[in-house]
């Protein structure tokens, strides 16, 4: 697993994220920033004579300068990151993403996972391709949801033409479920398009996708990331994410 970006050789580089603590002392902490878990210094008060470090799973903002990661401190209001294999780093390339579910609604598509010179978050993302025109749903795990609950969505995306016109388009669909067994099309409430982005640019650049969504249901909600594709086109899809607001 490498650092989630590198760092240019001139050392010049500032960049802030979100992640989650996997371990902290009073003297060292440990934090997943997008699937890669590295070594974070954090700040204490200047006046402080002892130092209480945050419990796992606390939620903080990380800077980096060069090639080190200071933590700012929690992130109130913000839980964890609730889907499972979010970078789909715990897949092998080359396999079906761990944890996510596909679905067809329209043509014929294969969602795999693929190694990525400068993706996202780690190394891996999800491709989803079709040799026809069609509307895919690669979606997550079960999430526990009560209604009336805001939950904030988002992922990256990026289009992929082999040199042909960038027209598919991006979406975030909220999919609500009445159990944690189900899966699409059986659903307990319609679907909800979050947010949509159109006629993605060739990879890289990615499209950042986020939005807001209300439950409209107590079960359970799933995360799809949808696909519309035109014959021998792909989405890469990276660092999906849902949390409580």
């Amino acid at each position: 697993m490498t650092s989630p970006t590198p760092v240019p050789e001139d050392g010049r580089f500032t960049e802030s994220r979100i992640g989650t603590v996997v371990a902290a002392t009073p003297n060292s902490m440990f934090v997943d920033i997008g699937g890669t878990t590295v070594p974070v210094a954090f700040l204490g008060p200047f006046t402080a004579t002892a130092i209480t470090p945050p419990a796992p799973g606390t939620v903080v903002q990380v800077l980096r300068q060069d090639a080190s990661w200071i933590a700012q401190g929690r992130v109130i209001g913000a839980g964890s990151n609730s889907v499972l294999n979010p970078s789909f780093e715990e897949s092998p390339a080359g396999s079906f993403p761990t944890d996510w579910f596909s679905a067809d609604i329209s043509g014929a598509s294969s969602a795999t996972v693929t190694d990525v010179i400068g993706a996202p978050d780690g190394d891996l993302v999800a491709r989803v391709y079709s040799g026809q025109a069609s509307v895919h749903y690669l979606y997550s795990s079960p999430i526990p949801v009560t209604s009336g609950q805001v939950w904030s969505l988002s992922a990256v995306a990026g289009g992929d033409y082999g040199g042909g016109t960038p027209t598919a388009d991006a979406a975030i669909v909220a999919l609500w479920f009445a159990n944690a067994t189900n899966l699409y099309p059986t659903t307990s409430s319609a679907d909800i398009v979050v947010t949509t982005s159109v006629d993605l640019p060739q990879y890289p650049p990615y499209r950042s996708l986020f939005g807001n969504v209300t439950a409209p249901v107590t079960g359970f909600m799933r995360v799809a990331v949808r696909s519309t594709l035109a014959a021998g086109q792909a989405l890469v899809w990276d660092d999906v994410i849902a949390r409580l607001a």
